[in-house]
């Protein structure tokens, strides 16, 4: 896991509205398991459904991670995860 810096608006002891800086921690989309490791596109903490046979890609060698990840940007810049983040986001809000 790694941290991002992230902004974000707040009250100062004065009231005064200020922008200021937090850090934020990011999780993996990947995790090693049956002898390689499994890469999943999220959506917030949800898993993105890939197929109907599951929600992540297997890959045999980390190295092989960052390509999948590409695949995933690609596809999501090509809007071929619209639907499955509007049900993930449609499913998040009724809770």
């Amino acid at each position: 896991m790694g941290t991002v810096t992230v902004s974000r608006w707040s009250k100062n002891e004065q009231g005064e509205r200020v922008q200021v800086q937090h850090q934020r921690v990011t999780r993996a989309w990947f995790f090693a398991q049956d002898g390689g490791h499994y890469v999943q596109c999220k959506y917030g903490a949800r898993p993105l459904p890939l197929s109907k046979d599951g929600n992540a890609v297997f890959v045999k060698q980390l190295t092989d991670v960052s390509s999948v990840l590409q695949a995933f940007y690609a596809a999501a810049a090509a809007g071929e995860f619209d639907s499955a983040i509007a049900s993930a986001a449609k499913r998040a809000s009724k809770s």
